[in-house]
This record gives C-alpha cells, structure tokens and sequence, in this order.
C-alpha cells in the first residue's frame, strides 16, 4: 500500500535529520501497535541509507550479532566482535565522527525486560559524545506506558535527551476516505464499516488492500476467517501492557464493551474496585476515556462515563474476544456472520462519532466552537448526540445523528429533536442552530445537512 497522509511528522524528522554536522540528536516515537511508526521512518529514509535495529525479546548476546551484520552490510566490515551493548554503541558513535550516522531502534521499550542497563549505556555514550560526533538515534515503541516512563521519567537515564517526541495518531477522516476510494471501496457506508473498526490503524488498511476484496463485508471476512492478525492483536496488546494484572484489565475493559459507563457499574461487574485501573486505562494506557456532559463543570462529576478511547479495541472486545471459543471450534466463519449481523448495533455510537470527527478535523460548515461534547441529563431520559459551542459569541450548533438520514429528517422527528434541545436549560441564552447528520439510503453518502438547506456530503 502506497504511503498516505504523516506529512507534519515527516518534516519534524527530515528537520533533525538535517542540523548541523558534528551533533548528536535523539528522536522518539510513541505510538499504539500498527499506527506506521517503522513505516514513517522508512518512508523518511527511503533515499538515505540508515541502520535498523530491532529489539526483539531475544537474549543481548543474540540481538549484537544481529545488529553487527547491519552494520556490516550498510558501513562496512566490522573487525573483531563486539563483547557487549555498550561496546557496540562506542564504536557507533566514533563512527559518526567520521560521516553522518542514522540508527533506528525499533520496540526500544524491550531492552526493560532484556537488557535495562543498555539505556545507562546510551546515556553515558550520548552525553560523552553529543557535540563531537553526528549520531541521529530514532527509538521507536509500542507500548505508551513504557516509552513515556524510558523518556520523560524524570529519574530515568534518557529524560531530557530527546530532541523530538512524536506520538503518532490515527489517519485523519479524509485520509481513511482516499484510501478506501483508491481501494475501489468507498462509499460512506463503508467508511462507517472502517472507521469503526480500524478507524485510521494503517496496518489494517494495508491488510484490507491486500485482500484484493470487492466488498468491504468480503474483505472482513477474509480478516477474520482466514487470517490471525485480528484475533491476535488485543491478547497481544494485553499481554505486552497487563502482565500480571491481566484478568483484572480484561474483565474491566469487557465490562465496558458491554455497555457499563459509569464507575459504579464497572465496579458491580467486576465484583470489586476499578478506581486505580480505570486510571491508569486512561492516563497510562489510553485505552479508556471518561467523558462528561458537555455544560458539566465539575472535575469528578457524577455523570461522568467510560468509553474506548481506540475503536479497534472496543470492536475487539464486543466481538473478537467474545468469539475466541468459535475460533478454536475452527468456525471462524460463524463468528464472522454473527459480527457482521451485530455490526449495525455497534456502529450506532461509532456514527456519532465519526460525525464530530468530520465537524473537528473538516469543519464543513466554517463554525466558530470552542467546545465539543454530547450531553445527558442526570436521569438519562434526555440525550443530544453532538453539540458545538462558541462560548464567546454564546452560539451552539446541535446535531442529531441517525444512520437513516431520511428518518431524521422527517417532520416528526425533527419536531421531537427541537423539542428535545428546548428542554436543555443551559441551552437557554445560546443561539441555537440544528444539523442532521447520517447515511442517505440511496446514495450511501455520509450527509450533514442544515437547517438553512446547506449540505455537506462526504
């Protein structure tokens, strides 16, 4: 699959790249599993040669030899072998006193487990050698957790060292679009369908594309009853993330796949406390968020709510997790249709929020908004699906979102969402204007629609 959309990261690397000679840089990149972190770097240095290491969970004596044959074949021969990590770091380092040296580490966040003192080695190697020699070091990981505690723990050796620190997100909206109309399967509906699911995963996209499908629905089912990438991934992240804590983590994150938001049912569900790990799903591992009503100002507030930060895990544990004893009944197939049968239901919420996802990233209407949320009462009788508000000017713009876009846009119903909103106290002093948001049953077209009769289609 061709390279798509990392245009801003692209030029933050090709920058440090390009300093000065005679210094030495550190550039980090954090990401989830599958995001393009190797990819974007390749992509960086597809005309510059440059050395790769990657740090697999292999004892340090294995990983030298394999990392001395790069340097073998990309800067010439190397004499003697070298005993340990530091040694191999030394000699990179003088060798970047001679020309410019690239270095990518990739999964650095394994030299924990392997080898923890090779980050005090390169410290000492880094700071000896930073002014006198032309040494770009990319470390690369997976595990947010781990790469912010390696470079940003203020009593780890690497704080401080990083020139750069890019966290890769997920493909913009327009970006999922070009790759599905390049694909052949764009329509909105599937744009729903990917979005979902993979919501802007390169990895995944590059797995769609490879399955020559005509359909989205037939390159899903090539995923699931033929390939293990997908059954794999969320064992593979807990694993990686959980270690012993695992059960806990996975009985949390399966409770709120199952529709439980707020703590207090987290918590009868699980039969325990979640305080401390629902904590550390949103700040550490980013796989959880609490949202808020949108007027609700209180930090802690009582209606706050749990939701998957990341799509492709929440359609992991709704469906995959929950379908691992089919696969091992070898009936990948059944799985697959009772997933595709349930994926309406589950796409629902994912409307909403690709809707404010296109509001956020394209702004199609030009609004002026400084805040972004839904809203729900304490009795939660009244929900709005999206609402955008300019606090300066006192202005709100409230979306409804339907997948059956001419349903909404009936009389009746239109009639109800208005009344809905009038009921809405805090909505009282604001100037209020509706949008209509949802999929057209003919065209198959993602439409927000006005109540001044303007359009936007995507």
């Amino acid at each position: 699959m061709k390279f798509y959309d990392r245009e801003r990261e692209l030029i933050r690397i090709k920058d440090e790249s390009g300093k000065s000679a005679h210094r030495s840089s550190i550039i980090v990149l954090a990401g989830r599993r599958r995001i393009g972190k190797t990819r974007l770097v390749l992509e960086a240095y597809k005309e510059t040669p440059f050395l790769y290491f990657f740090v697999g969970k292999k004892k340090t004596p294995e990983l030298i030899r394999e990392w001395s044959e790069e340097i073998n074949t990309k800067i010439g021969k190397v004499h003697g072998e070298f005993s340990h990590f530091s040694q191999l770091i030394d000699f990179l380092f003088h060798k970047a006193k001679e020309e410019k040296l690239v270095v990518f580490f990739d999964e650095v966040q394994n030299f924990l487990s392997i080898n923890p003192s090779a980050f005090s080695d390169l410290q000492k190697h880094f700071d000896l050698n930073r002014e006198t020699s032309s040494l770009l070091l990319i470390f690369a990981g997976s595990s947010y957790s781990l790469i912010e505690k390696i470079f940003t723990g203020s009593r780890e050796p690497l704080f401080g060292r990083a020139s750069e620190f890019i966290e890769l997100g997920y493909l913009p909206i327009k970006t999922q679009k070009e790759i599905l109309e390049d694909t052949g399967l764009y329509s909105g509906e599937n744009l729903l369908h990917s979005f979902s699911i993979f919501d802007g995963i390169p990895r995944f996209y590059e797995e769609i594309v490879e399955t020559g499908a005509k359909s989205f629905k037939e390159a899903l089912k090539k995923l699931i009853v033929e390939k293990e990438l997908i059954w794999e991934e969320g064992l593979n992240m807990m694993r990686e993330e959980f270690g012993k804590d695992y059960s806990i983590y996975n009985s949390i994150l399966s409770a709120i796949a199952s529709g439980k938001r707020a703590r207090n049912e987290i918590e009868q569900s699980i039969g325990g406390s979640a305080g401390g790990y629902l904590h550390n799903l949103e700040s550490i591992y980013r796989l959880v968020k609490r949202e808020k009503p949108i007027f609700e100002k209180t930090a802690k507030s009582a209606l706050q709510r749990y939701y998957f930060a990341d799509n492709f895990f929440e359609f992991w544990f709704c469906f995959i997790n929950r379908y691992q004893a089919l696969r091992e009944l070898h009936r990948e197939e059944n799985a697959f249709e009772k997933i595709w049968a349930s994926l309406p239901r589950y796409e629902g919420v994912k409307l909403e929020k690709l809707i404010k996802r296109i509001f956020i990233e394209l702004n199609p209407f030009h609004l002026q908004f400084t805040a972004v949320g839904r809203y729900w009462d304490r009795k939660g009788e009244n929900e709005i699906d999206l609402i955008l508000l300019d606090e300066d000017s006192r202005t709100a713009h409230i979306v409804e979102v339907k997948r059956n876009l001419d349903k909404a846009l009936k009389k009746e119903e239109t009639m109800k969402f208005y009344a809905k909103a009038a009921s809405v106290q805090q909505l009282k002093d604001y100037d209020v204007h509706y949008f209509f948001a949802g999929i057209d049953d003919s065209s198959q077209d993602i439409i927000i629609a006005g109540e001044d009769g303007s359009k936007f289609v995507l």
